[in-house]
């Protein structure tokens, strides 16, 4: 492992560590995150004169932190996958060059 992986992986792993302690702390001390989807809900019902509907499914606040997260880091790595396939050059890809 070169040094440049080694040390953005302790990085990554520093932050993930101060995001999970910094969430946990905030919820320890009482505080809730409350969004603001009901309120844009029955703005958007207003002013389109209809009564608001429910969605197909609903996620609680954890859920919706948990869904997002779990995409995220899905297409991160879809996307590191397919990085090198996508934006090789083609002269290149078995180290070979055209000299």
């Amino acid at each position: 492992m070169d040094r440049f992986t080694k040390n953005a992986l302790i990085a990554c792993a520093i932050l993930s560590a101060l995001i999970i302690t910094s969430f946990y702390v905030g919820i320890a001390l009482g505080n809730s995150f409350v969004g603001a989807d009901d309120k844009v809900n029955d703005a958007a019902a207003q002013a389109g004169g209809g009564a608001p509907h429910a969605s197909l499914y609903q996620l609680d606040q954890n859920g919706e932190y948990v869904g997002f997260g779990t995409i995220g880091i899905l297409g991160g790595f879809a996307t590191g996958y397919v990085w090198v396939m996508a934006f090789e050059e083609t002269s290149n890809k078995r180290g070979t060059t055209d000299d």
